[in-house]
């Protein structure tokens, strides 16, 4: 399992890199051609409460899969990110 987890604008804390990379070894569950799993934490330069971003891009043979949602807490955003990226999954294995 290929897991890459960066924090971009901020120092995450270990405990929430772990959190991210946890959610993102379910992926490898859902779908046996995920080759690696790419997680980008971000702190946006907004003003507004919902200023944390995440971003995944799921390495599959052919094409990548990617969403990014932005929500009030790094991990609402990653369990968001992480559900629309099953509904991708499931399309795929569907094709």
């Amino acid at each position: 399992m290929n897991i890459q987890v960066k924090d971009i604008n901020f120092n995450a804390d270990a405990e929430l890199m772990e959190f991210a990379r946890k959610k993102a070894e379910k992926i490898f569950t859902l779908y046996e051609g995920v080759q690696g799993v790419e997680v980008n934490l971000k702190l946006e330069n907004k003003k507004e409460d919902a200023n944390k971003t995440a971003e995944i891009r799921v390495v599959v043979a052919g094409n990548d899969l990617f969403a990014s949602k932005t929500e009030k807490t790094f991990e609402g955003a990653t369990d968001s990110t992480i559900m629309a990226l099953k509904k991708q999954v499931e399309r795929l294995k569907s094709k």
